[in-house]
């Protein structure tokens, strides 16, 4: 993909994010910070699918880099974590997936239905799962610290 093409993606990315998150009352302060991660997590997604990786293992990279992003946002600038991951996602939710498997659907092209809505349903899946998967490594980091901070015995002791 040439990189005029990735930088206007990647300012459409800055911009739905943005515009998603206005409307939904966001704090002004976070809309920066959740929009320049969307952007990037949207560039690492249109790289995957430029590798000739598939959509759905591109779109739960990127958002696992979002969750991820947004539960160290949420650490810097204390506020919960949905504040920023909620309005990078809007960028890769299969909006066209879905609504052309509705297409097919009343068209009654079973075939072409099926196909898109696997491949739809399969994007929605692994941005769910990139999600959980970045918010289960955070807690358990969080965990570890909180114990590593706590735990001020030796590993290895003599009896």
């Amino acid at each position: 993909m040439a990189i005029s093409k990735l930088i206007i993606m990647f300012i459409a990315s800055v911009g739905s994010t943005i515009g998603y998150a206005i409307p939904v009352e966001a704090p002004k302060r976070s809309l920066i910070p959740a929009a320049l991660s969307s952007g990037f997590a949207y560039f690492v997604y249109l790289k995957i699918l430029d590798f000739n990786g598939s959509a759905a293992f591109g779109a739960f990279i990127a958002a696992l880099i979002m969750g991820t992003l947004g539960e160290f946002l949420s650490r810097h600038y204390k506020m919960p974590a949905t504040i920023f991951v909620l309005p990078q996602l809007i960028t890769l939710v299969p909006g066209g997936g879905m609504y052309y498997t509705m297409s097919y659907l009343i068209q009654d092209n079973m075939e072409s239905f099926v196909r898109e809505g696997v491949n739809t349903f399969s994007i929605a899946v692994a941005l769910s799962l990139g999600i959980a998967a970045s918010s289960l490594f955070s807690r358990s980091l969080r965990a570890f610290k909180k114990r590593s901070v706590h735990n001020t015995k030796p590993m290895f002791h003599k009896y």
